[in-house]
Order: structure tokens, then sequence, then C-alpha cells
């Protein structure tokens, strides 16, 4: 029966693997050709994402809880249409929007700008609270800023109407300005790496590796500077590192005898240098070579150094407490299987290949996360078939 297919393939999960896959096949399209520029690229893949979410938080539970399935269905396809209408008009007046009508807007594109921009706002309301009343407050402030009774802060405001062509259709501010074309292409190109470890399971196999190193009480806590150092290589986030080093570094030091606090704290202060480590810094280190006109390998370049003196500093503060804390004592080595030592191997060789490409060999940064993506997942996918 035609219900009983549909009900097998057409569901929430199949959606989100068919429309990752359009949006990974067309990054890396983008990637090894650069056709039609970031702006023409976010304008497409921005809906695309936009959809990817909705449907990410109507799987994980629905999006309005205290309203029925049915309702939360026909929202959810509600705005799944928003997107689709957003990429269609995108594809059909690109052109025309970002060369012949820049400034003067037709109807069509406010309405379609004002769709994506209370799409947008509504979504940041159920996923980040703050961040939408943030948000709020300075749409208000940019409409009314004649209201201000502070000179300092006085402006004569604005129109509704120019709020929202500034933060849709014009493509150099907004939702699909600067920051969402650097997240499309620079920061997904290096993101793709972490994807490729993750789905290895290349994270956790590099922690417990990192366990062989410490060879007595005092040195467990250096697994999480360690751990959340080599993390941050890929992640450049302080939550990510916290996340996947935490829950194996944390009851770790708890189980030597470690107080609660100290063994939080610790992580948390090790994870928080994934915002400062090569290469990602924490998505800085594009923004700083996109504003400032120079090389992305010169802000790389700085920053190992930055890097370096936070992980020694750390990593010295958090020895010297260990010290007072902890018995002096071996204890036994961890038991780590061939294959999670050769991966640990593959991830460190494709980040020290990643600075060849770029320090050594000039190639751009795209190419040069994309070039070390694809070798690490050749590699990877030929180590785990083997073993």
């Amino acid at each position: 029966m035609p219900s009983d297919w549909m009900k097998r393939y057409i569901h929430v999960k199949n959606l989100i693997f068919f429309l990752s896959i359009v949006m990974f096949f067309w990054l890396a399209w983008y990637f090894y050709t650069g056709v039609g520029g970031p702006m023409e690229l976010v304008a497409h893949l921005v809906p695309i994402a936009l959809m990817l979410q909705i449907l990410h938080m109507h799987q994980n539970a629905y999006l309005y809880k205290r309203l029925s399935p049915t309702v939360n269905r026909i929202l959810v396809v509600i705005y799944m249409g928003i997107c689709l209408y957003a990429f269609y008009h995108f594809h059909v007046e690109y052109e025309q929007i970002s060369i012949y009508r820049q400034g003067s807007y037709t109807r069509e594109d406010f309405i379609m700008g004002l769709l994506v921009f209370l799409l947008v706002m509504e979504l940041s309301r159920l996923a980040h609270p703050t961040l939408f009343w943030t948000n709020v407050v300075m749409v208000f402030y940019t409409l009314y800023g004649y209201l201000s009774p502070l000179d300092f802060f006085w402006h004569p405001g604005t129109s509704f109407y120019r709020v929202v062509t500034s933060s849709t259709v014009e493509l150099s501010t907004g939702i699909y300005g600067i920051y969402g074309q650097l997240a499309l292409t620079l920061i997904a190109a290096f993101l793709m790496l972490a994807g490729v470890a993750e789905g290895f399971n290349a994270s956790n196999a590099m922690i417990n590796v990192v366990r062989l190193l410490a060879r007595s009480r005092r040195l467990i806590p250096q697994t999480a500077v360690l751990g959340a150092s080599a993390i941050g290589l890929i992640s450049g986030s302080g939550s990510a590192s916290s996340a996947v080093v935490g829950t194996i570094s944390i009851p770790l030091m708890i189980r030597y005898g470690l107080p609660r606090v100290f063994a939080a704290a610790a992580q948390t202060s090790a994870a928080m240098g994934g915002l400062i480590d090569p290469p990602m810094m924490g998505a800085a280190a594009f923004l700083m070579a996109e504003f400032l006109g120079v090389p992305y390998w010169d802000i790389v370049l700085r920053g190992f150094g930055f890097s370096f003196i936070y992980y020694i500093s750390i990593g010295v503060a958090i020895y010297l407490l260990s010290v007072r804390l902890l018995p002096r004592g071996p204890i036994d080595k961890p038991q780590v299987p061939l294959y999670q030592k050769v991966t640990t191997a593959i991830f460190f060789g494709s980040v020290a290949y990643l600075v060849v490409l770029m320090g050594f060999l000039g190639k751009g940064e795209l190419l040069a996360a994309v070039n070390t993506a694809s070798w690490m997942f050749a590699v990877l996918m030929a180590v785990f078939l083997y073993f």
C-alpha cells in the first residue's frame, strides 16, 4: 500500500538524513570549485540549515510541548514551507536581489524576508530565550532610538521595513550576512574534520590513549588538560571539549580521590582553552582574518603561542593542586586496544597534515581543510575495515 510505504520511508529521521546529504555535497562542491561565491552559497543553504534545525528540534522534543502532536506537525510543515519558499525565491531572484535591486526591494522580497526574520526569531525563542529577548531589545532600540534620554545612545531611529531588509535580503548583513557566510565556508570546512573524527569515535579513542601517559595519581588530572587541548584542535569549542573529555576525565579524577568540585573545575578550565586553540580558535580566527584582511595562517600561527602558554599554565596549576590533594603512588595502566592507538595517531597526523598544507605548502584554508578531512576519512575508513 502507498500509505505503508510512506510511513516506512518518509519520516523525520530520513528527511534529516536526506537534507544533510544535500547540504554536505553542496558544501563539498563549493569547497573544491568556489562556484557562485559565499553570498550565493549562503542564499541557498541557510534555508536548508533552518530546515535541519526545525527537524532536529521536532525530533528531540516537540517544538511546543503544550500543544498536541498534530498541531506541532502542522507548524513544522508551515515552517518548512517558509524555508522552501525562501530557497525558491533566492534561487530565482538571486541575481536581481544581489545586483540590480540593492536598496530597492520588491514587495515579494520584503514578504520573504519578513517570514524568514520571524521564523529565525521564533526558533531563537524556543532554543535560546536569552538571545531572543536580546534581539527584541535591539530591534526596539533600532526602531525607537530617538526616545533615549541619554545623548550617547540617541539616534533618529529607522523603519521596520529597514530592519527586515537589512536582516534578510541584504546579503552583507543579518541572517545571510558575513557571519552566515563564514559559518558555511571556513567554519564548515574545519567542522568537517570534527565530524569525521566524531564519526569514527576518534575523540574517545584519543582520550583513552592519553590516559596511558598518567603514571601516577597526581598526573590523572592532566588527562583533562591533554584531552581538552587535543579536542580543541578540531572543535574550537569549550562546551564540546568539556562534553567529550569530561565524560571520561571527571569520573576518572573522582575515582582516584579528587574532590568533585576540583574535578569539574579542572575540566572546565582546560576545556575553555579550546576557544583559543588553533586552527579553529572558537571561530575567532576566521573573523580576525576577515576583518583585518590578513591571511588566515598568520592568525593561526600566533594563536599557537597563546594556546601553548595557556595550557602550560593550566597544567602546572592543576598539578600543584594535585600534589596537595593526592598521595604519591603508581596506578594501573588502562587496557587500550590497538585500534584506538592507531586512530589516535591518525587524528594527530591529520592535524599535522593540515598545518603542513596551510603553513608550508601555501594551500588555502578551504582546500586545506577539505583535503585533510578527505584524507582522514579515507585512512580511518581503511583502518576501521581492517580491524
